[in-house]
């Protein structure tokens, strides 16, 4: 196995560079950092504000498509980016992508697709409270003309609030541009034709898979479900039908999801498979159901239901 699952506390210790000893609670070793900014202790490069938005008290809100033209006069490499909210309330989550700035960026974006003409940048979820910083010699490249397109998902929670959001870029320096393209694949069962949970079921399964055709390096991993989540894990069965585990989140929770870094990176020769396995809890036991007396279905709302897993890799070095 060569990503274990996670208690919140040590993981928590862990994004912010705490050393966890037997018998000592991590929680208690962790020093707020002196910067809203926490990568490295500097400000990022870039600031992109995203447009403010006003949330009503109440009601269900659309997904929110935003595309910020990114001016850049040269070529640049992203090697670190943050996400701060203006309000944690009501920002459920957001993915970001690189595209092409005159491309078609219109509409909704399906967040369990693999688009080509877009590059996943990376997200905000709950629990996602630090930098995500790149493996060494590794980032996402951002060609002249690009732009920033974003799918937002706010909620509602009984009282007005505007959200003003802003994302923190840094860049790689020009004389030490990464070699390798960090990439993110998402292997998902998502749609109420194939995520259907009947009512009550306390340990309701799910699975979806991928080949990947050519060798890759796999670098992380995350798990997204809604709120009867109950635990995901992800294994990868080679070309010689050898199996390994990846990683094991045995208790999901949707205020927790991290991208898990793995310490040893995984090289996954072309035409190994991942499976990702999934149990949802749509049961009254489960205090965080938005209703445990009806069918659970696949849908963007929180009280719909998810079920991806986030695959972080870049190519084989030559």
């Amino acid at each position: 196995m060569r990503i274990k699952s996670l208690t919140a506390a040590f993981a928590l210790a862990a994004a912010w560079g705490v050393q966890a000893h037997a018998g000592v609670d991590p929680l208690t070793q962790i020093q707020p950092p002196s910067n809203e900014w926490t990568y490295d202790g500097s400000n990022p490069d870039q600031i992109i504000e995203v447009p403010s938005f006003t949330v009503p008290a109440t009601g269900v809100i659309d997904y929110i498509n935003s595309v910020i033209p990114l001016e850049f006069e040269e070529e640049k490499w992203v090697k670190a980016v943050q996400f701060i909210p203006g309000d944690k309330r009501v920002l459920h989550h957001l993915l970001s992508y690189v595209v092409a700035h005159d491309g078609n960026n219109e509409g909704m974006i399906d967040e369990a697709s693999n688009d080509p003409r877009r590059e996943f940048l990376e997200g905000y979820a709950p629990g996602k409270e630090y930098a995500t910083e790149f493996p060494e010699n590794t980032g996402i490249k951002v060609p002249v003309g690009s732009a920033l397109r974003m799918s937002i998902h706010y909620t509602s929670f009984g009282q007005e609030t505007v959200d003003n959001t802003r994302v923190g870029l840094w860049f790689a320096d020009e004389n030490d541009q990464p070699e390798l393209e960090y990439h993110t694949y998402s292997v998902s069962a998502n749609g109420a034709e194939r995520l259907h949970i009947p009512p009550g079921a306390m340990e309701h399964e799910m699975a979806a898979s991928h080949v990947f055709e050519d060798a890759i390096v796999l670098h992380g991993f995350r798990a997204h479900m809604h709120y009867r989540g109950k635990s995901m894990s992800a294994r990868v069965i080679y070309p010689d039908n050898t199996q390994e585990q990846i990683i094991n989140v045995a208790n999901y929770n949707f205020a927790w999801q991290p991208t898990y870094r793995m310490d040893e990176p995984m090289v996954l020769p072309a035409g190994s498979r991942v499976v990702v396995e999934g149990l949802f809890d749509n049961s009254e036991y489960n205090p965080g159901n938005p209703d445990p007396t009806v069918p659970a279905v696949g849908g963007p709302q929180s009280w719909e239901e998810m079920f991806i897993g986030y695959f972080s890799y870049t190519d084989v070095p030559n």
